[in-house]
């Protein structure tokens, strides 16, 4: 029984919105530290930037709606715009293609922790 208690009391903290925003924090300062440790090493590790830098503004743009009641609405449309956009991937050049990707795994991810927060298994 006490298992039990513990573990609803740590899905109940995973999706309290300090957890979550706590969360979003925390992967756009990896981004950040990742696109410049990857911008100064410069060469094949561009495209890398080019992908961590993409993911900055959809976490902030992911931290403004945050403590909204219509987050999860937003960030599946914010995905699906950027899925669209993937349709015709084979016409995007290199830089394109790591941005789309970047800015998909953010709200993907973000849409996943914020109606499944459960799911990630640390």
């Amino acid at each position: 029984m006490r298992l039990e208690s513990l573990m609803e009391a740590v899905k109940s903290a995973l999706n309290t919105t300090e957890s979550f925003l706590e969360f979003l924090h925390k992967r756009l300062a990896g981004a950040v530290k990742i696109e410049k440790m990857t911008r100064k090493k410069g060469g094949y590790s561009l495209l890398t930037a080019i992908h961590y830098k993409a993911k900055m503004r959809p976490y902030k743009d992911a931290i403004k709606h945050a403590k909204k009641e219509d987050r999860d609405k937003h960030y599946k449309m914010m995905a699906d715009e950027t899925y669209k956009k993937l349709k015709d991937w084979d016409k995007m050049s290199q830089r394109e293609f790591q941005a789309a990707m970047g800015i998909l795994e953010v709200y993907g991810e973000v849409y996943i922790r914020s109606t499944k927060p459960e799911s990630i298994r640390l």
